[in-house]
């Protein structure tokens, strides 16, 4: 477009002033090296200027001050005749030229996008890479990536808005992407589409003895073998200064002289929420007077915290707090951390001080909590619903067995209120257990003729 302009500069001044402190300039212009240049054969009878690198150089050094030049590339492959510059807007003033940084020794490429969950096990891989001496690149989209933000283990980040890329141009985005480093580590459906079956697979249609037989592995130990690094769980959610400050200076605000409960309302997909919450906050209100219990979630969890506006030991967080904000409190403030399937139960997985209770749902012991520590999963009753385990992702109510007086689904419905009280007694009393409870699932088999 700026060869289209005129008076190039004043566009250029235009563009730099809208671009936030932090945010970037792109541009990706005809190289009058490699493209007819104005009156020549071939030419763009529209283009008022014949631009080298330099030429933009020059202007941005006129008319701003206080940016970081972080990619210069002449483009002159395949069907490319352009440059590329990437001008990053500073808080400080000043011209920095870090594209001209040597090249690490060794680079990682990391793809995962997906939800906060997905996200914080990608934290295990990049702190593996980074051990090996990588230098980590990480390619996602929000609002998955922010939870991983500020990650000392990744390097730079390559943000994608969703659908940026569309998905049938992936593999070819990919295969250019990959070009660029020495490893090339893509977590694209590592859980999801491999050990979580998806509608339109056919692996949805396997008997379920099979389905489990083949999906029940364990999915941090998968990425960890994509990735080429040892299976050394390193899950971790970083927290900035300030919000270590803000979740210290909550619980003192709580003014909690006991154990501080923070309960994840609700999960992604509809069948990651319980519905006995209720009865055990209330037998926690009798037994444990001075405990303090912390409810979380989305806007859209927050209906789930009705009934307990009244009592001032129950503290209704959901919509109010970021996830970043209940991540960093999780982490530093809470004692016990209870719900389901959810990125706030992964971001304290490998904290032993922290006792954790997780409602399984779509994922078995062995996919999710095997490895985690001072973590007791509590088991869907699979002599009273025949679904669990399911190994299959729901977005919908269209193939998950729902239970209409609850509203939430009959894996869910199958855990006792009395289960739950015995683990939670368990984390109030005994915070550092070593290891997951033991537990058995019913053997499946496959029956001639047995229905799927």
């Amino acid at each position: 477009l700026l060869e289209h302009i005129v008076e190039y500069q004043r566009a250029l001044r235009e563009w730099w002033r809208v671009v936030k402190k932090g945010g970037y300039l792109v541009l990706y212009l005809p190289h009058r090296d490699l493209y007819p240049n104005i009156g020549q054969p071939g030419a763009n009878p529209d283009h008022k200027h014949d631009f080298a690198p330099e030429d933009i150089l020059i202007a941005m050094q006129e008319i701003a001050s206080g940016w970081d030049l972080v990619r210069n590339e002449d483009r002159n492959e395949d069907r490319e005749y352009s440059f590329f510059q990437v001008y990053k807007k500073l808080h400080a003033k000043g011209f920095y030229f870090s594209y001209r940084a040597p090249k690490p020794a060794k680079t990682a490429g990391v793809v995962r996008y997906g939800a906060f969950g997905d996200l914080l096990m990608t934290s295990s891989v990049c702190a593996g890479l980074k051990a090996q001496g990588y230098h980590v690149t990480l390619y996602s989209s929000p609002p998955g990536v922010d939870v991983i933000m500020h990650d000392p283990n990744i390097d730079q980040f390559y943000i994608q808005d969703k659908d940026q890329v569309p998905n049938g141009n992936l593999a070819e985005f990919w295969a250019h992407e990959k070009k660029k480093f020495d490893r090339w580590v893509n977590l694209s459906e590592s859980v999801e589409g491999s050990f979580l079956a998806m509608h339109d697979r056919i692996q949805v249609q396997w008997p379920k003895a099979v389905r489990h037989d083949m999906m029940n592995r364990n999915y941090l130990e998968f990425a960890h073998a994509l990735a080429q690094v040892p299976h050394d769980p390193q899950v971790m959610f970083y927290e900035t200064d300030e919000e270590a400050r803000w979740a210290r200076a909550e619980r003192k605000r709580m003014g909690a002289d006991g154990e501080i409960i923070l309960w994840a309302l609700a999960g992604s997909s509809v069948h990651k929420v319980w519905a006995g919450m209720d009865s055990i906050i209330a037998r926690l209100m009798l037994r444990f007077p001075k405990a303090r219990v912390v409810l979380t979630g989305s806007e859209m969890a927050s209906i789930l915290q009705a009934g307990w506006d009244n009592e001032p030991r129950v503290i209704k967080t959901a919509g109010k707090w970021s996830i970043r904000q209940t991540l960093a409190f999780a982490k530093l403030a809470a004692d016990v951390v209870i719900g389901p399937e959810t990125g706030v139960l992964n971001a304290v997985s490998h904290i032993a001080r922290i006792a954790k209770i997780v409602l399984l749902s779509h994922s078995t012991h062995e996919n999710l909590t095997r490895d985690w520590l001072n973590t007791q999963p509590i088991i869907p009753d699979a002599t009273k619903v025949d679904c669990y385990p399911c190994h299959t992702l729901h977005y919908t109510w269209e193939h998950c067995r729902k239970h209409e007086e609850s509203g939430t689904a009959m894996c869910q419905v199958s855990i006792e209120v009395d289960t739950v009280w015995e683990a939670m007694k368990r984390a109030l009393g005994y915070r550092e257990i070593e290891a997951p409870r033991p537990y058995e699932i019913p053997a499946l088999k496959l029956l001639q003729g047995e229905p799927t």
